[in-house]
């Protein structure tokens, strides 16, 4: 009898395990004293590679595959990271003498490329929503893009404008992330701002 099954490779998952389905795909910044760092970017991409699971596996018709794609690298100073040209920057600055601040902008319109490369269009996150869960409760996967930044010392505030359905910002000790709905990203509108400060 073949067995029509689907198969989901969604590696390192579980290091972000705080993290919803919908916030799988995301940019993490990790921002030393020096002001140096590491930045983290996790895409949801559909692929036609066989996953490890597959190449022992027999009596299966391989279907679908959804990747958790991870890459990593370093950076001199925050204000050199950019994503699609101008529609994601990063800013450096102080509020105050004693309060470093980072500041991010996000551009806001339907052909955004930094965001097409993290997420495939809405029809396929729901197809690849079905691979990553069988059992149906999950509707879609990669609806929303985290932008996380964790910081030396402790996050004084973190606040986003303007403000909109879906849009989340939010920190914890030494972390600071914005929720962003991909769905808000992709209609045109007013850039928006992300301010994070902390000392």
């Amino acid at each position: 009898m073949r067995a029509h099954l689907r198969w989901g490779v969604l590696g390192l998952v579980s290091l972000f395990a705080a993290c919803s389905d919908s916030e799988l795909v995301g940019i993490h910044l990790k921002i030393g004293k020096d002001g140096t760092g590491t930045l983290t970017v996790r895409a949801l991409q559909e692929s036609t590679t066989p996953g490890p699971g597959e190449m022992r596996a027999q009596g299966v018709q391989w279907q679908e595959r959804a990747f958790l794609v991870s890459s990593q690298g370093t950076f001199h100073q925050v204000d050199d990271i950019a994503f699609g040209g101008d529609e994601l920057r990063f800013k450096s600055g102080s509020k105050t003498d004693d309060m470093p601040h980072l500041r991010v902008t996000v551009k806001r319109r339907p052909d955004l490329t930094w965001v097409q490369s993290l997420v495939p269009d809405q029809l396929k996150r729901r197809d690849l929503a079905r691979v990553h869960d069988p059992t149906g409760k999950t509707r879609e996967i990669g609806d929303a893009i985290r932008l996380e930044v964790m910081v030396p010392d402790t996050v004084v505030s973190t606040g986003v404008q303007p403000a909109g359905r879906g849009i989340d910002a939010q920190h914890e000790r030494n972390v600071a992330y914005l929720v962003l709905p991909v769905q808000n990203l992709l209609e045109k509108g007013d850039d928006l701002v992300w301010d994070v400060s902390w000392k």
